[in-house]
């Protein structure tokens, strides 16, 4: 709650708090009865302009997008963790690339139309770009700087479906075989678990129960940043009989040096699972298959238990999915029934 106090100098002091941050902002003016009246009554508007004239948003019909979105993006910082708050800074400062320079009150739905269709992003970047600019424009919206968020007439562009690549059973097999020691186990371990790669690299021993046949996933690491899982939530997922024998090898190789479970050559947890990916795309070339990543495992895994038609709602939980729409979308390849079983069905009928 806003209120406004007197500091040791004697100077009027704003106190108040943006997006769970307090701020104490200097008037500048000396304590008097009636002016001190005053401020009581204007405290949440003379608050916001101080906070502006120090954040650098001044003169609202003349305010760039750079200028705002700087602003923005700092004080709803704390909703986001570190690694995101990097992402999203990334995305804006490409954004500025277009919109910089332009008065908030100037930018209108032709131009971001003519940024989606000339940017040569594929429609999933467009999308979190969007993201990044809707959060701006809406809050202008809402600031009433702007009188219509231009982005909610311009169309997000159509997602070019394509069929998910899966490794198939074959070769699993021949990826598994062909690798040793560590990254043997955690392949085999992973195509039987799906976790994510961030989440893989993540993995602690006092995560694993053999009694009881389960892993508790609850943390994440990219960019050597930990953090909660991408869906914010801790799930308890069932080690299937293959995991679990991956997970009794690899006991033997790290059980001793700490609690992660898969570290680097040189006794390191991983910062970021693309070191992986990248020495799978090198075993699937000797292999002399089509090269995949640490996410093509995980896309694997899903497709594998739907193969043997292991329960919808199991495996979203297994994956760490709230719908199956996304897990349908991305995570499916091609699904190859057993075509016997249709044979022999047509087999009993009679036609005459």
């Amino acid at each position: 709650m806003a209120k406004v106090t007197i500091n040791s100098y004697g100077f009027i002091i704003l106190d108040s708090t943006i997006d769970g941050k307090r701020h104490r902002l200097t008037t500048g003016k000396k304590a008097e009865k009636r002016l001190l009246q005053w401020y009581e009554k204007h405290i949440e508007d003379e608050f916001l302009k101080l906070y502006e004239q120090k954040f650098g948003v001044t003169n609202r019909e003349s305010t760039t997008f750079k200028e705002y979105g700087e602003y923005i993006l700092e004080i709803s910082s704390n909703n986001r963790n570190s690694f995101s708050q990097k992402e999203i800074m990334q995305q804006f400062r490409k954004l500025c690339e277009i919109f910089g320079d332009l008065y908030l009150t100037d930018i209108k739905a032709s131009h971001i139309l003519k940024w989606q269709n000339t940017c040569g992003f594929a429609p999933k970047t467009v999308q979190n770009y969007r993201g990044t600019l809707n959060l701006i424009l809406k809050m202008a919206l809402y600031d009433e700087i702007i009188t219509k968020n231009p982005l909610t007439v311009v169309k997000p562009p159509k997602k070019v479906y394509k069929e998910t690549f899966v490794f198939s059973q074959e070769d699993m097999k021949l990826l598994i075989s062909n690798s040793t020691g560590q990254f043997r186990n955690m392949l085999m371990f992973n195509f039987f678990a799906g976790l994510r790669g961030s989440e893989l690299i993540a993995l602690r021993w006092d995560d694993i129960d053999f009694d009881a046949n389960t892993i508790r996933i609850d943390t994440r690491i990219r960019q050597g940043i930990e953090d909660v899982t991408k869906s914010k939530r801790v799930r308890i997922i069932d080690m299937l009989p293959q995991a679990k024998a991956a997970l009794k090898k690899q006991m033997l190789i790290t059980g001793l040096k700490g609690n992660y479970v898969f570290l680097s050559q040189h006794g390191k947890v991983y910062t970021t699972p693309n070191v992986l990916s990248d020495r799978l795309k090198d075993l699937c070339v000797e292999c002399g298959i089509k090269a995949g990543t640490m996410h093509t495992v995980r896309k694997s895994c899903n497709t594998l238990l739907k193969q043997y038609g292991l329960p919808q709602d199991w495996i979203l939980d297994q994956l760490g999915h709230v719908e199956d729409g996304v897990n349908r979308e991305y995570y499916t390849g091609k699904i190859k029934p057993d075509m016997s079983k249709i044979g022999r069905v047509l087999a009993e009928l009679k036609f005459g």
